[in-house]
């Protein structure tokens, strides 16, 4: 396992449903902040996916959703990468209100050029992750 890397969050109101806890769509929003998060963390901007012509993607994404978050919850989303492919890589979630366990997710994501076809992921993104 690679290292975790952490962002935290607070749920805001705009994020709840009808019943009043965290809509299980926005569990997708929480997790491309994180991955922005971790990306800041490592140096990593996204003028950099611009500049290079290339864009990772989500291919596929799994959500375990375990206990719910409610209005002003702070929450800890832990991260990790537990694969690396040529084109693909995978990111693993877990979510956390104070030391209890929300959610988990697994996220794969590939990597394409401008022109909508699958690359290798550059070393601009997996260098500062693999380090």
């Amino acid at each position: 396992m690679s290292r975790i890397l952490k962002s935290i969050l607070k749920v805001k109101s705009y994020e709840l449903d009808s019943f009043g806890h965290v809509n299980n769509a926005v569990y997708l929003q929480y997790l491309e902040a994180a991955r922005c998060d971790y990306m800041q963390q490592v140096g990593i901007q996204f003028s950099d996916f611009h500049t290079y012509k290339a864009y990772s993607i989500v291919a596929e994404a799994q959500i375990k959703y375990i206990k719910p978050l409610f209005c002003d919850d702070d929450i800890t989303i832990s991260g990790w990468f537990s694969h690396w492919g040529r084109a693909s890589f995978v990111l693993n979630y877990e979510i956390y209100r104070e030391e209890t366990l929300v959610s988990t997710a697994r996220l794969k994501f590939a990597f394409i050029n401008d022109k909508g076809h699958i690359i290798t992921i550059p070393d601009f993104f997996k260098i500062p992750f693999s380090e």
